[in-house]
């Protein structure tokens, strides 16, 4: 009885993990991709706004649960430090943009070499219920 006990517990904790692959084919390009037109056309408005001089592209899509999936392309080889304050400059300017973060985001800034520097995930997790 325990045994059934502990893996009905196994199984409902994963199934309330809020795991998913109905996105698997969405998120942030890989490291290898570089920004497109317009991700770079909306990295210039950013720094024309008085955002950081090493960001050189910023791209933005929505994920199925409506959460923004935002990637940042910079030079800069270390990231940010404090990310927070980063970040909270950025989605400023993205909401500016008429971009919409209500229902959160997730955040994926990739150096000048390509490497991942951050991953930021500001989304809402699935209650348990």
């Amino acid at each position: 009885m325990r045994r059934i006990l502990l893996a009905l517990a196994a199984v409902g904790a994963v199934l309330l993990s809020g795991c998913s692959d109905d996105d698997a084919s969405a998120g942030p390009p890989t490291a290898t991709a570089s920004p497109g037109p317009t991700a770079t056309d909306l990295a210039a408005r950013y720094r024309k706004a008085g955002g950081d001089a090493a960001v050189q592209g910023i791209d933005h899509t929505r994920r199925a649960d409506g959460a923004a999936l935002l990637t940042v392309w910079t030079d800069k080889d270390d990231g940010y430090v404090p990310f927070d304050t980063f970040a909270d400059a950025l989605s400023a300017f993205l909401s500016g943009e008429d971009v919409r973060l209500d229902r959160g985001y997730i955040l994926t800034v990739y150096g000048a070499d390509g490497s991942l520097l951050h991953k930021y995930d500001t989304a809402p997790r699935p209650s348990a219920r």
